[in-house]
């Protein structure tokens, strides 16, 4: 039987994925690595036994190399603080797959028929993040003061919220948009346990959605303003943040109190009181002073319990009791390998292992 052709898209991807470059997946796969560079680039096809060999290498399933659709777009989160391009590049890898397995299972038998919908792409201009978050929260009927559970919130509206172990720690949120798929995908970093931290940063990758959803990239340090204004907006909200906030008057015990209130970082609430204008440079800069001298910029005090999505897990349950779906099952729908589940989707699939590493033959050469 002959191979499924190689979708050259998804042969680059399964390379970033796996952390490895052209010439080490050569060496492995035994294709020459010209070879391999033009038929990752699209100007060949692959052989019967080019597919068999690069799926081979990459412990890949051929029909993921054969998936008739295409990588998700480049993830909207902050990238500045990641300065290695291959970890870069292997943070976006792990994303896309994520997302692309989701995709399959949702596609598998799974129906959604949410309460709201999310805004149209430029509703609101990007240049307006505070209108934004305020119009959002009256369309969605959000509560005055704080939102309890704003993953609830965003699934609500169809929005699937993912627990993906991005192979890396410095970045907590992801937002990802599909060519051709109306669903939004926000993606939230297991190795991240403060729920604090966590609840500004789905607030910001909202903010990325209703602001920066398939529009041109612009600057990055322009959008991610935006998407922190938007997030502070909806998550502390000017009505009544800013009357508990006199002028001037932050303290740190203030602060620590407000984090009991609305349950998002003490930075976080001192960051939003200075943009608003609620704090001078003065204080601002002396309360970051005492966060640092406490130790408190690495670490703060009162615990806020990660919130829990509920849609996702739905759909596994679905699939494991009404289908009678095995995680080997589920493995072959999403065309990857229980492996692969197990080492992105750590909290859903027992028996999670360390992260995958490319197996390489004896006379391999061995890369760092």
């Amino acid at each position: 039987m002959s191979a499924a052709p190689i979708n050259f898209r998804m042969l680059r991807l399964a390379r970033e994925l796996r952390a490895i470059t052209q010439t080490q997946l050569a060496g492995v796969s035994g294709i020459p690595q010209a070879r391999l560079s033009r038929i990752e680039s699209g100007q060949i096809p692959a052989t019967d036994s080019d597919v068999t060999a690069v799926a081979g290498a990459l412990e890949l399933p051929a029909a993921f190399l054969a998936e008739p659709g295409i990588p998700a777009a480049v993830p909207l989160f902050r990238k500045r603080a990641i300065r290695s391009v291959k970890r870069l590049t292997t943070i976006q890898a792990r994303l896309n797959t994520a997302v692309l397995i989701a995709q399959r299972l949702l596609d598998a038998g799974i129906d959604l028929d949410p309460p709201q919908t999310f805004p149209d792409p430029g509703e609101f201009p990007a240049h307006e993040p505070i209108h934004a978050a305020r119009e959002l929260r009256r369309a969605w009927r959000l509560p005055v003061g704080r939102i309890d559970d704003l993953t609830a919130v965003i699934e609500s509206a169809a929005g699937i919220v993912l627990y993906v172990d991005f192979g890396a720690d410095e970045t907590t949120a992801a937002f990802i948009s599909t060519p051709g798929d109306e669903r939004m995908w926000f993606l939230l970093n297991t190795r991240e346990r403060a729920g604090d931290r966590l609840r500004l940063s789905l607030g910001h990758e909202l903010g990325h959605a209703v602001l920066h959803r398939r529009l041109p990239a612009s600057d990055e340090a322009e959008q991610e303003l935006e998407a922190f204004q938007f997030a502070a907006e909806l998550l502390l909200p000017a009505d009544t943040f800013d009357r508990a906030v006199p002028y001037d008057e932050l303290t740190l015990a203030r602060a620590r109190s407000l984090k009991e209130t609305y349950w998002v970082s003490i930075q976080a609430i001192i960051r939003a009181a200075y943009d608003r204008r609620r704090i001078s440079r003065a204080r601002y800069t002396s309360l970051y002073k005492q966060l640092s001298a406490r130790g408190w910029r690495t670490e703060e005090p009162i615990a806020i319990e990660p919130e829990t999505p509920r849609l996702w897990p739905e759909i596994l349950r679905v699939h494991r009791e009404q289908h009678r779906f095995s995680d080997d099952d589920l493995a072959g729908t999403a065309r990857v390998t229980t492996a692969i589940l197990r080492d992105l989707f750590p909290r859903d699939f027992a028996g999670a292992q360390p992260p995958l590493r490319l197996v390489r033959s004896a006379s391999s050469p061995t890369t760092s």
